[in-house]
């Protein structure tokens, strides 16, 4: 006996201390014990619960349900586990809770009741509903976004799962989307060579990665997608790829369209350039010959004119001549040298006479005369004498050069050479000046510290050409200038038809 009561001490002890609420129950359902946890369960003394039912505790709709599962199980006389039931607290507030019990049997082993316990799972349950409710929207998510997302095997490539977008996208079924090799084996063939290394190696340095590709769909379309991917690794190794396919089918077809239209507007703006090049070749030429054909006018007509004036008034009658015919003499004498400099800057007589050659030799003399420039000239024969105005613009250019050293190079002394390089003519002047930064002073070859360039620029490149300068503070300037000597398909030379070959 006393060890029977030792015995109904510990369980009263357990069951006090236990957070579960421990029960026992007639074969009705009526409360014969309960365990303080009661009070904290549902706020009821556990004396406040004797002698009432545990339907009394629930909603009637509960109670009803409830009532026929205890109702079978009391038939049956078995334990029961884990029934779920909702029971309301002395506050009117619901409790999911889950009830365990095992019967109790008399001395003649007859059915009494049960004992039992409930444990309230109201936080669990919540917790759950809370995850499934996530796991749905994230499933609606998924299923409704405008790609394929997809979870495969990192080891295999096969998919584990995809998206219904897959379906509605590519037109196969899910079944078929997780059958092994499915993605290499519908890959474009193109793409069939590069992606999977590709997917490979960003996989095996557990890189997230995106790619684009080639993929055929079930009626035989090309698809391109977007694959952006995610690499999951287990103790430092890929185990599972996670992504969204996208498809740009649109946006590549738009982009080659772009490409097409890019190579067609070029083609005609090469073409609009060849065009322009060609009348502003031929607008320079024109221009050159015309300046010959001034300066030609001048040094025969106003040279001539000049000439026999100041002849008229030196023959004159009389052994001395008047003070005012004596002034008149030397203004016409100022009007010839200015004839003459005008002529020479136009087109001189000796390129016209003797060529490029000797007029660059001619030009080097007149920079030391007129600047004080000591010019060295070198210059390479090119076999056939050049046209008459590709040597103007030639000459004009290489003046207009040396004239900027003697302005701004600070120097007494330069070179000039002329080469012929190839297919093309090419004049350079150097000085060990002062040197400039070509960026900062001229830029796209204007304004007003473009010393000059932008007027040989112009002429050099309407014929083709082109200009380097090599230039940088206190270590002088190379300027280098080229024309090629074939234009519009004939070479330039001295033909007045321009007709050489």
């Amino acid at each position: 006996e006393r060890a029977l009561r030792d015995s109904e001490r510990r369980f009263r002890d357990v069951a006090d201390i236990s957070a579960d609420w421990i029960w026992e129950v007639d074969t009705e359902g009526r409360y014969t014990y309960a365990s303080e946890s009661v009070r904290a369960l549902l706020g009821y003394a556990p004396d406040g619960i004797i002698g009432k039912t545990a339907f009394d505790l629930m909603p009637p709709d509960e109670a009803l349900r409830v009532g026929e599962a205890f109702a079978g199980i009391v038939g049956r006389e078995e334990s029961f586990r884990d029934l779920y039931n909702i029971v309301v607290d002395s506050a009117g507030g619901q409790h999911d809770t889950l009830s365990s019990g095992t019967p109790i049997r008399d001395a003649a082993g007859r059915l009494v009741g049960y004992r039992g316990v409930d444990r309230d799972v109201t936080l669990q349950r919540r917790t759950e509903e809370s995850l499934e409710k996530a796991r749905q929207h994230i499933r609606d998510i998924v299923n409704t976004t405008d790609g394929i997302v997809w979870e495969a095997d990192a080891l295999t490539f096969d998919f584990t799962f995809v998206s219904r977008q897959a379906e509605r996208l590519l037109g196969y079924p899910i079944a078929e989307w997780l059958q092994p090799g499915f993605w290499t084996q519908h890959l474009h063939p193109l793409d069939r060579e590069w992606a999977p290394e590709y997917r490979q190696s960003g996989t095996r340095d557990l890189a997230a990665h995106d790619f684009e590709y080639r993929f055929i769909a079930d009626d035989g379309r090309t698809v391109w997608l977007h694959d952006v991917v995610t690499v999951i690794e287990e103790k430092g190794a890929p185990r599972w790829l996670r992504g969204i396919m996208v498809d740009i089918t649109r946006r590549r077809q738009a982009e080659e369209k772009l490409v097409e239209l890019a190579a067609s507007l070029e083609a005609k703006v090469l073409e609009r350039t060849t065009q322009v090049r060609r009348l502003s070749a031929q607008l320079t030429m024109t221009e050159e010959r015309e300046r010959r054909m001034l300066a030609e006018d001048l040094h025969d007509n106003l040279g001539q004119l000049l000439a026999v004036i100041k002849i008229k008034l030196t023959s004159l009658p009389g052994a001395t001549q008047p003070a005012e015919i004596a002034q008149v003499v030397d203004l016409v004498e100022q009007a010839d040298r200015a004839a003459r400099d005008i002529t020479a800057q136009l087109s001189p007589p000796v390129l016209q006479r003797l060529g490029l050659a000797a007029a660059l030799e001619w030009l080097g003399d007149e920079m030391q005369r007129v600047y004080g420039l000591a010019v060295h000239v070198d210059f390479d024969p090119c076999g056939k004498r050049l046209g008459d105005e590709i040597q103007a613009v030639l000459y004009r250019s290489a003046r207009e050069l040396l004239i900027n050293v003697a302005k701004h190079a600070g120097v007494n002394n330069a070179s000039l050479t002329c080469v012929c390089d190839g297919a093309r003519l090419v004049i350079v002047v150097s000085d060990a000046g002062c040197g400039f930064d070509p960026a900062e002073h001229f830029g796209q070859w204007c304004g007003h510290h473009s010393f000059g360039l932008r007027s040989i620029y112009e002429r050099i490149t309407n014929l083709g050409g082109e200009i380097e300068v090599d230039s940088s503070p206190g270590n002088g300037t190379t300027v280098t200038v080229s024309v090629p000597r074939i234009l519009n398909g004939k070479e330039i030379c001295d033909d007045p038809n321009n007709a050489c070959r």
